[in-house]
C-alpha cells in the first residue's frame, strides 16, 4: 500500500485486527497479563531490571530482580480511556453515543447524516489534571470501522486543543477517503500543517491505529498501524497547552451522505513526547 501526504510514500500492512506486540509500556490488567519476563506494573508491561544487592549494604555481591517504577522510570500516560474515561458528553438528536465502561469506555459514535441538527456524537474530557501541561505530547489509539470510508465532506473523529476549537490534533476522514491528520494555526507552529494520507484500497472495515506525537515549534509526527507516515518540522506556535479532548463525531461537512459510525477505542494521552504508548487490549 501507499501513504500519499505531500511527498511521503511509504508501506503499510493491509488493514486488519491489531495484534498485541507486548512491548514495554503496553497497558495490561488480570485478562491481559505481560508475557515473561515482564510484569504488570501500575497497568503497564514493564521490564525487570537487575539491582546491586551489596549496594551501600555491605553484600556480597550478586544482584536481585525488581521492576522499574512504571510512574518515575518508564513514564505514564497522563489519560488513558479505560482507566480515566470523560468528562462530558455532547450528543444531536439523532446521533448515538454508546460508552461502554465494561470494554475500557469504549466509545460508539454513530450520526444519521450531514445536517448540522444531527451530526453530533462526542464524548470529551475537559480536566486540567488528565490533559497535557507541557507543549509536547504523544496521543495514540484504536479507530474502528464497521465499513470502508465513504463519506461526502469532512468527518473529525479525534480533537485535542483549545476549548475555543483551536486544533493541536484534529483527525478524521474526507471524501476522497483519505485521513485527514490538521493543526491550527498558532498551536504546533505558527502557521496551519494539514496533511492527508491514502492507501492502497483505502481505509477498509477493520482495526486501524493512529498514534500522533508532537513538539510545538519542533515538529508533529503521524504514525498509522506502527508505521511513520509523516515526520513535518514546524516553527513558532503557541505558549498554551491544550484543553480539551475529544473522541467520536464533531460534525459531519458535507450536503449529502447517510449515516456514518465510528468506534474508538484503548486511547491513551502523555504530555511527554518520549513516553512509549502501547497496544490496549
Amino acid at each position: 500500500m501507499r501513504f500519499r501526504g505531500g511527498l511521503i510514500s511509504v508501506l503499510l500492512l493491509a488493514a486488519c485486527s491489531v495484534e498485541l506486540d507486548d512491548r514495554p509500556g503496553r497497558a495490561c490488567d488480570a485478562d491481559h497479563p505481560c508475557q515473561s519476563p515482564r510484569a504488570c506494573v501500575q497497568g503497564m508491561c514493564i521490564e525487570p531490571v537487575t539491582m546491586d544487592a551489596g549496594a551501600g549494604g555491605g553484600g556480597g555481591g550478586g544482584g536481585s530482580v525488581g521492576f522499574m517504577d512504571a510512574g518515575v522510570d518508564a513514564g505514564t500516560p497522563r489519560w488513558q480511556q479505560r482507566l480515566h474515561g470523560f468528562t462530558n458528553t455532547t450528543v444531536d438528536t439523532g446521533a448515538t453515543l454508546d460508552i461502554d465502561p465494561s470494554r475500557g469506555n469504549r466509545v460508539l459514535a454513530i450520526v444519521p447524516g450531514p445536517a448540522d441538527s444531527q451530526d453530533t456524537a462526542l464524548a470529551e474530557l475537559v480536566d486540567l489534571n488528565r490533559l497535557p501541561r507541557t507543549l509536547e505530547g504523544r496521543i495514540r489509539g484504536r479507530i474502528t470501522l464497521p465499513a470502508p470510508v465513504g463519506v461526502r465532506g469532512t468527518v473529525p473523529i479525534l480533537y485535542l486543543g483549545s476549548q475555543a476549537g483551536q486544533a493541536f490534533v484534529r483527525a478524521g476522514f474526507d471524501a476522497a477517503g483519505q485521513l485527514l491528520v490538521e493543526s491550527d494555526a498558532q498551536t504546533l507552529g505558527t502557521a496551519a500543517l494539514v496533511e492527508r494520507f491514502q492507501v492502497d484500497g483505502g481505509f477498509t472495515a477493520g482495526d486501524w491505529v493512529l498514534e500522533v506525537s508532537w513538539a510545538v515549534g519542533a515538529s508533529r509526527q503521524v504514525a498509522i498501524n506502527g508505521v511513520t507516515v509523516a515526520d513535518t518540522l514546524v516553527t513558532g506556535g503557541t505558549t498554551t497547552p491544550p484543553a480539551e479532548l475529544s473522541l467520536g463525531i464533531a460534525r459531519y461537512d458535507g450536503d449529502a451522505g447517510g449515516t456514518f459510525s465510528v468506534t474508538l477505542s484503548g486511547w491513551q494521552l502523555a504530555d511527554d513526547r518520549s513516553v512509549v504508548l502501547g497496544d490496549v487490549p
